[in-house]
């Protein structure tokens, strides 16, 4: 009989160095935008030729690649995107995101792209699933009010791929379905605009007749519409054992460090549980730790196992729960010549006492000293500012695109 399927890794790639650091810290697929049609106008998103040289990158290293085409789009939008879905097709593109109708009807019109629906059309339940496979869609991205067990049910009910949120930021609007920032800062939330108005302080008052008359609030200055990051490491048997297609790491406007850290504990996660070892939850809180490292809203199961409560809701003014990083990025690997020295290109201000972890493609994490720092005249250097290239003394087991993070102090 057979065993369990594993669910696919897949990670963001907000621009073309963080699809070869996902790609190479362990993601099965990652998914991304070119310059249009998206809903992340905010990051670098890909041209066609960095497109073109992603996607080789990727099938080279055995990943996939899905392209979002996930806006709604008015009818003017619909002139030139025949063209850029035939463009997808011929690059080897392995699935585009979609939210809307007329998008899927174009993009099976004029290509034999496979189609997954984005969780912004809040697919929620079996016959929607249903329907959408019925419409040619092949993988539902399902809405992040969806639960482990009931995504099963989808699954098995609707006989489609699915795919869950396993970490990252979490939207306060249903399936993500948001206008605060169009209200705000008259910037279209649902098509590439949000500027995360959620996350601002607000005073509410009883009526605007309180508010005109110089009445104090009820609230002053209170943040009640922002969630808490999603965590689901600690769940991961639970995504298996449901045979969920795919765990969705959020984060296309993160940083690599973010990038590399997530990827390469849930991919470690995914690993320990196919030895089926007896300890494999400790293991999984160990790595959930480590996630602790990169910066967080503190964090939530969400509603992965039941609905999220008050407790999954953000408060920026309650101290009691840690959540800055003791870690920041300190730079990039850029160069290794064997037995001589590292080449670092330093993305945060370093200096000789400064304490470098360097986390290595193959999950170990490595010291690395500064105390020999050096130009690249091989002249001794005290410390080195932001895009500043650095030598190091070499150690074996560091690759180009390994990143070295630093250790902070915590706040009090």
């Amino acid at each position: 009989m057979d065993g369990p399927s594993f669910p696919e890794l897949l990670a963001p790639a907000g621009n073309l160095e963080k699809l070869k650091i996902a790609v190479l810290y362990g993601a099965n697929a990652v998914y991304l935008a070119g310059p249009r049609y998206s809903l992340r106008a905010g990051t670098d998103n890909f041209s066609n030729v960095e497109l073109e040289q992603g996607i080789a990158f990727a099938h080279q290293n055995g990943a996939k690649v899905y392209v979002t085409l996930n806006a709604f789009l008015h009818d003017q939008e619909f002139l030139e995107l025949p063209e850029y879905i035939q463009f997808l097709e011929a690059c080897g593109v392995d699935a585009v995101i979609v939210s809307d109708l007329g998008v899927i009807a174009a993009v099976r019109q004029h290509s034999a792209l496979p189609v997954h629906l984005s969780t912004q059309a809040s697919c929620l339940n079996h016959y929607s699933a249903q329907l959408w496979k019925n419409l040619g869609v092949t993988r539902i991205v399902l809405g992040r009010e969806i639960s482990i067990e009931e995504a099963q049910k989808i699954r098995e009910n609707a006989g489609i791929e699915v795919e869950l949120f396993v970490h990252g930021a979490m939207c306060m609007a249903y399936s993500g379905n948001c206008t605060i920032s169009n209200y705000t800062l008259a910037r279209d939330s649902n098509r590439g605009g949000c500027a995360q108005s959620c996350r601002f302080d607000y005073s509410v008052w009883g009526s605007a007749r309180q508010r005109e008359a110089g009445v104090r609030p009820q609230f002053e200055g209170i943040n009640f519409m922002s969630s808490k990051d999603l965590r689901g490491m600690e769940l991961i048997p639970q995504f298996i054992d449901a045979q969920i297609t795919s765990l969705k790491i959020e984060g296309r406007m993160k940083s690599n460090l973010y990038v590399a850290t997530t990827v390469q504990a849930y991919a470690k996660a995914l690993q320990a549980c196919r030895t089926a070892s007896s300890s494999i939850q400790k293991t999984l809180s160990t790595l959930s730790k480590e996630l602790e490292k990169i910066p967080n809203r503190q964090y939530t199961e969400a509603s992965l196992l039941k609905p999220a409560g008050p407790d999954s809701i953000y408060d920026a003014h309650d101290r009691s729960g840690e959540h800055n990083s003791e870690y920041e990025l300190a730079g990039t690997v850029v160069e290794v010549v064997p037995e001589k020295f590292i080449t670092l290109l330093v993305q945060n201000p370093i200096d000789r006492q400064s304490i470098l972890e360097v986390l290595t493609f193959e999950g170990e994490t490595l010291f690395l000293p500064t105390a020999n720092m050096k130009d690249l005249n091989h002249e001794p250097l005290s410390e080195a500012r932001s895009n500043r290239l650095v030598l190091l003394p070499y150690q074996r087991n560091i690759q180009s695109l390994n990143l070295a993070r630093k250790l902070i102090s915590r706040p009090n």
